[in-house]
């Protein structure tokens, strides 16, 4: 047999019906959805953003983004109003990456937070949970 790559699309795809045949499984009682889980009961979820840029890229050769970058970050205060906390941010010099650890209720709105740095840079914003954590519900 052999196998193809889905590519983004599809996996794109799965995920959304995956979400959408799945979320009956989260509904409140009156039949109503509660929404997507991340989050529930105003218990806040630990991420890890990671954002790199090239070399050519880098806010730090220019005015403009350099400008760009203390803008983003000046933005966590706004954040910080929404539900977001920040619990460290790092930042690799010469690999051009940075790494940013936070806990947010709400997870449009970290999204949105790190809209700024959409034009120049790659990330992703991943869910994670503590060692601690994941030594309680892990299998034995």
């Amino acid at each position: 047999m052999k196998y193809r790559r889905v590519g983004m699309f599809g996996t794109f795809v799965l995920f959304v019906v995956t979400t959408f045949f799945s979320s009956n499984i989260y509904a409140e009682e009156g039949g109503k959805e509660s929404g997507w889980t991340i989050g529930a009961d105003n218990k806040k979820t630990l991420y890890v953003a990671h954002w790199t840029h090239t070399p050519e890229n880098c806010p730090g050769r220019s005015a403009d983004g350099a400008k760009m970058l203390s803008k983003f970050w000046e933005g966590r205060k706004l954040a910080e109003e929404k539900g977001i906390t920040i619990l460290g941010a790092y930042v690799t010099v010469t690999e051009h990456d940075y790494f940013i650890i936070f806990e947010a209720i709400d997870y449009g709105a970290a999204v949105e937070f790190f809209l700024p740095l959409v034009p120049s840079q790659t990330g992703k914003i991943v869910p994670v949970l503590t060692m601690d954590e994941w030594l309680k519900i892990m299998p034995k």
